[in-house]
């Protein structure tokens, strides 16, 4: 693998910005542990990120009529592009807001950077169901021009997500379908099953594991050649034409460690590989694609 690492240039810092402009700055756990995932979830950071799990959402509910909010700031550690060799370091702001309703067909309400604004409609128990309007972030040449030039770009689009949650005890589950709109095709699914343990009074570990399945619209924006962009393309990639199908299997295990009460320092580690027609595709360096988190958050 490369040892080369870039920072994100324009495109990535214009698509940060267009983010937080559109959702007022809200909120995002990416992987910190925080009361709004509880309500939502997937695929995408650059688009190759996990999400926190879902048995860390269960112990972070606010109570009903109450807010809580997490704000915090990290660095996000990716590959470039989906199959990408080549790394860029990417700023990640952490805040995460929600306000428990508990109202019929109104559970809780809340907004982040991941997943946008959405509601649980429904709590019963440990199970959970709900939706979400967020955005999700594409793909510029510019970020891997080695590679990439003469693909053209892959816009930031707006993106609905529907999700069921079961968290019971130290474990949860969690299935996702994600949709995207305007500059993006297609639709994902993801299953992710997820364990949570306190091993010391200040330290827990999370791990998680998960599977995505795409439709071919997603698989032929993401991982596709067409006619064009085989002319265009430095590289000269022949045209290829992905089917619908398995796109990768992910695992990560976050560490949070608590500094005090309020303040507390989130790391992860994780793995996300491809599979089928996406680790086959002539964009694709290699379809392992490991990624990493630092954060420092504040609880109010």
């Amino acid at each position: 693998m490369h040892s080369k690492y870039r920072r994100p240039v324009g495109g990535l810092r214009s698509t940060i910005q267009s983010m937080v402009l559109m959702l007022v700055a809200c909120v995002i756990g990416l992987i910190a542990a925080g009361p709004a995932r509880g309500q939502t979830q997937p695929t995408k950071m650059p688009p190759l990120a996990s999400p926190p799990t879902v048995a860390d959402r269960q112990a972070a509910i606010p109570a009903p009529g109450s807010w809580s909010a997490r704000l915090g700031a990290g660095a996000l550690v990716a590959p470039a592009f989906p199959g990408a060799k080549t790394f860029i370091v990417t700023p990640a702001p952490l805040p995460d807001i929600s306000y428990r309703a508990a109202l019929p067909a109104l559970d809780t309400i809340f907004l982040n950077v991941r997943d946008g604004l959405g509601v649980v409609v429904l709590r019963e128990g440990p199970f959970s169901a709900g939706g979400s309007i967020g955005v999700s972030l594409g793909r510029q040449e510019s970020w891997a021009l080695y590679r990439l030039a003469g693909m053209g770009d892959i816009n930031v689009a707006p993106r609905g997500s529907l999700f069921l949650r079961a968290d019971i005890d130290i474990f949860g589950l969690s299935l996702q379908a994600d949709r995207a709109f305007g500059n993006q095709n297609g639709t994902t699914v993801t299953f992710e099953g997820s364990v949570r343990q306190r091993i010391a009074p200040s330290i827990t570990l999370i791990g998680t594991a998960g599977v995505t399945w795409a439709d071919s619209r997603y698989m032929q924006q993401w991982f596709g050649v067409d006619s064009v962009q085989s002319s265009n393309s430095t590289l000269r990639f022949p045209v290829y034409q992905p089917g619908s199908g398995l796109r990768s299997v992910s695992g990560s295990l976050t560490g949070v460690y608590g500094l005090s009460q309020s303040w507390s320092i989130t790391a992860t580690a994780g793995v996300i590989q491809l599979l089928g027609d996406a680790a086959n595709s002539p964009i694709v360096e290699t379809p392992t694609q490991p990624f990493g988190l630092l954060g420092l958050s504040y609880k109010f």
